[in-house]
């Protein structure tokens, strides 16, 4: 080793320790305005500064910002730092698309381009023998003085992307965004999960309903959040944000939030606004005179959801409990029916697909339930009317809370998901059906709603004479004290 690679190898093993040195004086990012010089020293602002330190602090990490903070930039250059100061490590990057996987690798290269520690293998000068990389479109490799080589990989979104590979570092840019972002999750996240297991970083601006606002919002999950709000950008002030407003209107706090609260609340973007603690959610059983029960199912091997709605005389309806699971095969969800009905049940309502016949066996799904003991009614398939259907239902009412409504803690899944659930960006006038682990819940709820006709009824009881205070009790009464006491008296014959 030549008295430069001693020098080279002492610079690199104190950036090992040292990441905000390393960004200051190794790491060059590429800036695209007029005016300016394309390749730049990146000099850390202070919110970048304060999440990288949080960063190399925890193995779990998730970042909800707001547009163009050059954290991409940030998280190419800690994976720069990894490979280059340490030997037989292994980076996984997942993007969106083929495109995006390219860039990662692209920046990745710009950043050894334009750091003097390290050579591209192609181009080192004669009898160089210090740090090297070589790169494809897809892959980075980094040699360290006849150590074992530190690889970069990058790939699309699919659902085993990076699953064959430890990893030492787990980057995925955009994640809320990324299509099969759970099977996703669910194949590379064990390549870094062991005791001294690798780090993750999670980037993204925010998508609601996605699996990246699902890690955000769980306090429970072991990941160290950061948020990093518009302002972070030095060069962005009052009079920017104004007019970045007047342009986006109130989308502004979907690409540029100040607070997580205003990054989580997308306004123009749910498709069920109407549905809140005030308007949906009671504490009181449904009140009525005479009420009719029913279930709603949404079936599959991937979920199987079911909710009990209970109707009064005066149309209205409330969802009082719920059952969600994966993997029940139609015996063992109709027997988990049959446990929960503590209660007479009108009907069971379920969609039109479960009476598809079986190319196997001829039989149709619904034809299997009624073999495992319960009969379904099939529901209408009409998509857009089962949603205008569930909007109604669940419109606000002056004074009154709306006509469907959950009883508190008895549908939680139910509610979080109508929360959650975003309009179909072609169709607005249906809910989306990505990511398809929200759309469970509501569509067993659709069933209802788009079946639902009538009211419960009040048995008529035959008139009789009534004693004389009855009558003048009667005679004296509100409507509903009226209609009580027709349902106990019978019609009087005044």
């Amino acid at each position: 080793m030549t008295n430069l690679d001693e020098i080279k190898k002492a610079e690199l093993d104190y950036c090992k320790d040292h990441p905000e040195y390393y960004f200051d004086k190794y790491v060059h990012i590429e800036v695209k305005k007029t005016n300016q010089e394309l390749v730049q020293p990146f000099r850390l602002w202070p919110k970048q500064k304060e999440a990288l330190l949080s960063i190399c602090e925890h193995r779990l990490n998730i970042i909800l910002k707001a547009r163009q903070l050059g954290f991409s930039w940030m998280a190419c250059g800690e994976a720069s730092r990894l490979m280059i100061t340490r030997s037989g490590r292994t980076v996984i990057a997942l993007s969106r698309s083929e495109e995006e996987a390219k860039e990662l690798i692209r920046r990745v290269a710009f950043i050894y381009q334009n750091n003097p520690l390290i050579e591209n293998e192609r181009e080192k000068p004669a009898g160089y023998t210090g740090v090297t990389y070589k790169v494809s479109a897809l892959e980075i490799v980094v040699k360290r003085w006849g150590e074992p080589p530190s690889v970069m990989k990058a790939f699309a979104s699919s659902p085993n992307a990076g699953r064959s590979f430890t990893a030492d570092l787990l980057l995925m840019d955009e994640h809320a965004f990324q299509e099969w972002a759970e099977e996703i999750w669910t194949a590379a996240y064990p390549t870094i999960n062991s005791p001294d297991g690798g780090k993750v970083i999670l980037i993204s601006t925010i998508k609601r309903g996605s699996l990246f606002e699902k890690l955000f919002t769980d306090p429970d999950n072991g990941f160290n959040k950061i948020f990093i709000p518009w302002y972070a950008d030095p060069n962005r002030d009052e009079e920017w944000y104004e007019n970045t407003k007047k342009a986006m209107g109130d989308l502004i706090t979907q690409e540029y939030p100040a607070t997580i609260e205003e990054a989580l609340t997308v306004p123009g973007g749910a498709f069920f606004p109407e549905v809140n603690e005030v308007n949906t959610i009671t504490t009181e059983p449904l009140e009525g005179y005479v009420t009719k029960n029913y279930v709603a199912i949404d079936y599959g091997l991937d979920m199987f959801s079911a909710h009990w709605i209970r109707i009064n005389e005066r149309g209205e309806a409330q969802v009082y409990r719920e059952y969600d699971s994966p993997n029940l095969t139609i015996g063992q969800a109709a027997e988990v029916l049959n446990d929960l009905c503590t209660e007479p049940v009108t009907l069971f309502l379920a969609p039109p697909d479960l009476w598809n016949r079986s190319q196997l066996n001829g039989k149709s799904r619904a034809e299997l339930w009624h073999e495992a003991g319960v009969n379904l009614t099939k529901t209408s398939r009409d998509f857009p009317a089962g949603c205008a259907a569930m909007k109604e239902w669940l419109r606000p009412r002056e004074g009154k809370k709306s006509r469907l409504t959950l009883l508190k803690g008895e549908a939680p899944n139910l509610y979080d998901c109508l929360k959650k659930i975003q309009k179909d960006d072609k169709q607005p006038n249906v809910y989306a059906k990505k990511p398809h682990d929200l759309t469970h819940d509501p569509d067993s709820l659709r069933y209802f709603c788009v079946w639902w006709t009538t009211a419960a009824e009040i048995p008529k009881v035959k008139g009789k004479k009534w004693r004389q205070d009855l009558i003048e009790d009667y005679k004296n009464a509100d409507k509903e004290t009226k209609a009580l006491m027709v349902s106990i008296y019978g019609e009087p014959i005044l």
